[in-house]
């Protein structure tokens, strides 16, 4: 006959699958509100873009001067980390610190079309008076690491030059965001789109 006291050691079975079904159903959450949390955060910085282009275009307009966009690029990775504001100023463009630069988040990625993507400069540009370099090489050596080209640049009249077609995007997200200039509304308009990888 068994004694009372004697139990059996451990777990039943039904208890292991209970502890079971509620991490994973703890887990299933976790991820939701992860992924959730990354959503809103790529949709946050796609509309911090729109709204740092639109203010080059209404400084543009306000100064009376145009406003370029300056991609700067990781020397390593040669991906685009940032984007800086120039002025055209004396036929030069030149880099300013207002408004600040607009930092890619991690895993951002930036295009454009390929119809804005010209060797060609959207503005003459000259080398500063009084530089004076040996020989036409040097010269042109010289005057290449100088010379800043924007890849967009907003007029003064609230027009864009040449029309913006860019495309924000991110590693492991299906949401490419574009961004356009909206003619009658004389702005940058951003677009979302849902591509299935």
């Amino acid at each position: 006959m068994l004694d009372k006291h004697d139990y059996q050691r451990g777990y039943t079975l039904i208890e292991i699958m209970v502890v079971i079904a509620v991490l994973a159903l703890i887990a299933t959450v976790a991820v939701g509100s992860i992924n959730q949390a990354m959503n809103r955060r790529y949709a946050s910085e796609a509309e911090q873009l729109s709204i740092w282009l639109n203010q080059m275009s209404d400084m543009a307009i306000i100064q009376g001067a145009a406003f370029g966009v300056l991609a700067e690029a990781d020397k390593k990775s040669e991906k685009i980390t940032q984007l800086n504001a120039a002025i055209y100023y004396r036929n030069k463009w030149v880099k300013v610190s207002f408004p600040d630069p607009y930092v890619l988040g991690k895993g951002a990625i930036v295009s454009w079309t390929e119809e804005t993507l010209e060797d060609e400069s959207l503005f003459f540009q000259q080398k500063t008076e009084g530089e004076d370099f040996s020989n036409e090489l040097e010269l042109k050596t010289k005057e290449e690491k100088k010379l800043l080209t924007p890849f967009i640049a907003f007029l003064p009249d609230g027009y864009v030059e040449p029309e913006v077609d860019m495309i924000l995007r991110y590693e492991n997200y299906e949401i490419t965001y574009s961004y356009s200039w909206d003619v009658d509304y004389f702005q940058i308009r951003m677009d979302m789109k849902n591509e299935l990888r």
